[in-house]
């Protein structure tokens, strides 16, 4: 059983095929709570923080600082997915791509220099953002059955 993967009318049935007959356990659509916690990439935002503050704090003075930070934050995404794809089981791309995604969306609440140097970055306006994202992704894929 996969214990990250939401379960939503989407793929329900996808998801007991077979189960219900071996283990005779069927596995129940997840709640807006449950949702909210499986979409939050706490594994790949756990890796930024602590691979991009210990290289902040070793060489921010550097001159090409902005390039590694960078480069951590490409590495931030691509450990997301990984990590939610093959150590977590979680086969949903729609789920893939919604975690994947409020990992970027997190980086930019943050603040930090990847994102901070960009033309376009305001501060505020991705700090708004996140609640508004991180308390509606359990909305997208229909209203849940439990809350």
């Amino acid at each position: 059983m996969q214990l990250r993967l939401v379960v939503t009318r989407r793929n329900y049935d996808a998801q007991n095929t077979g189960r219900a007959g071996t283990a005779g356990v069927e596995i129940g659509k997840d709640s807006y709570r449950e949702r909210l916690v499986k979409y939050v990439p706490v594994e790949g935002l756990v890796f930024f923080v602590a691979v991009y503050g210990s290289s902040y704090a070793a060489m921010s003075f550097q001159p090409y600082f902005s390039l590694i930070a960078r480069w951590i934050f490409l590495a931030g995404i691509a450990a997301t997915l990984l990590w939610l794809w093959k150590v977590e089981g979680v086969t949903d791309w729609v789920q893939l791509a919604i975690s994947t995604f409020g990992f970027v969306v997190w980086i930019f609440a943050f603040g930090v220099v990847p994102v901070a140097e960009l033309p376009w970055y305001n501060q505020v306006a991705a700090a708004l953002f996140l609640p508004f994202y991180v308390f509606g992704t359990p909305l997208i894929e229909g209203i849940p059955e439990q809350w």
